[in-house]
């Protein structure tokens, strides 16, 4: 049998259904309350801060890359020709005695506060001036001893420059009249080299020369080159401060390199 309700009960009900009713009103308006104040919030910050696309984030946030002032700097490249024999000792080529000079003149150089580039002793002449290019140096040197073929009768020191890259002819001449002063014989002069295909000349960007120390397929010329190792590389550092000196690096801009292949065989004297 199902119990009667009282009054007493009825009243009691009533007043947890009132609570609950109340409170249920009071958290729909702090409901409503929060997300007012969101929207405003919201609305605030798109009228004060305008939005920033992508595109528009990478134009203006500045760059990190640090840009390497490399005007005052030389490359060297020392002649890599190890076939060419000296005609005084044949276990000594152009290339041994060649880096004998270039690490001399690049210990020189550091020592005058100039930051000296260096190509490897394995590198071929593309890739030499491939990292000249890259490195856009003040000067570009490259150094040789020369040959005069079968005959074996030449002599003297010359100097070779690519009269297209503004600088090269002032850098060719300084180096060139330095070291004429040391050699023992009748000097051969400063050279355009645009008139012949010396690869390493034709394709810098830089202010460049190839200097040719002295003959290495006569006996008499090619001693004094083994003897005078460091009057050579001084006469080469003095030239190259000489040059810069009173530089103004104005690069080349039209030398459109060709694709390099390892196998490929240049022209280097």
């Amino acid at each position: 049998m199902q119990k009667k309700e009282t009054w007493h009960d009825l009243r009691k009900r009533a007043r947890w259904d009132r609570l609950l009713g109340a409170g249920a009103v009071l958290f729909l308006l702090l409901i409503l309350i929060i997300s007012s104040i969101n929207s405003c919030a919201k609305k605030s910050k798109s009228e004060t801060e305008p939005v920033i696309l992508e595109t528009q984030l990478s134009e203006t946030q500045p760059t990190t890359e640090e840009v390497i002032d490399n005007s005052q700097a030389v490359f060297l490249s020392p002649s890599t020709q190890e076939n060419n024999l000296y005609a005084c000792d044949n276990t000594i080529s152009e290339e041994t005695a060649m880096w004998m000079i270039g690490r001399k003149v690049k210990d020189m150089l550091e020592a005058d506060g100039y930051q000296v580039y260096i190509c490897g002793e394995d590198d071929a002449v593309p890739w030499k001036v491939k990292q000249g290019n890259a490195l856009k140096c003040g000067a570009y040197v490259a150094i040789h001893s020369n040959s005069s073929g079968e005959l074996g009768t030449g002599e003297g020191t010359e100097c070779y420059y690519n009269s297209n890259v503004t600088g090269s002819k002032a850098l060719a001449e300084n180096i060139y009249n330095h070291v004429a002063e040391v050699t023992p014989t009748k000097d051969r002069g400063v050279k355009d080299e645009t008139q012949r295909d010396l690869y390493e000349i034709l394709n810098n960007i830089s202010p460049c020369c190839l200097v040719e120390v002295e003959f290495h397929d006569k006996t008499k010329t090619s001693s004094w080159i083994l003897n005078h190792i460091d009057d050579l590389a001084q006469a080469i550092t003095d030239g190259t401060e000489a040059y810069l000196a009173n530089a103004q690096y104005l690069p080349r801009e039209d030398i459109t390199e060709p694709e390099l292949h390892i196998d490929d065989t240049y022209v280097e004297y």
